[in-house]
């Protein structure tokens, strides 16, 4: 987006002096509209470039980034044992012209944990970030979408917790932290608030049935 930004300003300093440099060289007024509108056709043309390459940078942008979320997502789901642990659901970001499923607000995963023949179910919604912004924090969602989760626990009963990964890469990342939904308040978080959360990386995932919560 910045480079786009700096391409239309290169371009409409050199077509300002080349506007100077007709003019000043053409004394009637024909050869002076003349430059306007080739100066005026440049201008158009070079807003349009820069458009096409900024919409096609924020493209690369989102496919990077679709990437990175499902490797972390296949790096979450590698740490939930099978002996204990079932997927239930795996949601995909398909979509088309702004057309998408109701079913891919929800989180991204449904899980059932099973032991001594009780089953309990829950949600997670994976998020991998490089690192904490110069305060120490990091946006993991915006408020639609933390609303739409809350909403989620509520309709169907069960807990949701967010996953999230920091450094490293999404597939083998530095530091993972399991933060209940019910106990975030913000889309953005403190490492101070995610430091009570924190996954020791030498174990598997593992549900608590006492306090239904994930560790």
């Amino acid at each position: 987006m910045k480079m786009a930004y700096i391409l239309i300003v290169a371009g409409l300093v050199c077509i300002v002096a080349g506007v100077y440099f007709l003019c000043a060289n053409h004394k009637d007024n024909e050869s002076v509209s003349e430059a306007v509108v080739h100066t005026k056709e440049k201008v158009e043309e070079t807003i349009e470039q820069s458009e096409e390459k900024s919409d096609t940078s924020d493209e690369q942008d989102n496919k990077d980034n679709r990437a990175k979320g499902i490797e972390f997502e296949k790096y979450v789901v590698s740490r939930f044992s099978r002996k204990y642990f079932s997927l239930k659901e795996w949601r995909g970001d398909k979509h088309s012209n702004g057309i998408y499923a109701e079913s891919s607000t929800y989180p991204d995963m449904e899980f059932t944990f099973t032991l001594r023949d009780k089953t309990y179910a829950f949600a997670v919604e994976c998020k991998w970030r490089a690192k904490f912004n110069t305060q120490n924090k990091l946006r993991w969602s915006y408020t639609e979408q933390l609303n739409r989760y809350r909403q989620f626990a509520e309709e169907r009963n069960i807990p949701v917790f967010v996953i999230i990964g920091i450094g490293g890469t999404p597939a083998e990342p530095a530091e993972i932290y399991v933060v209940p939904l019910a106990s975030i308040e913000s889309v953005e978080l403190s490492k101070k608030l995610l430091e009570n959360y924190r996954h020791d990386l030498s174990k598997t995932f593992f549900f608590d049935i006492p306090t239904q919560t994930l560790r």
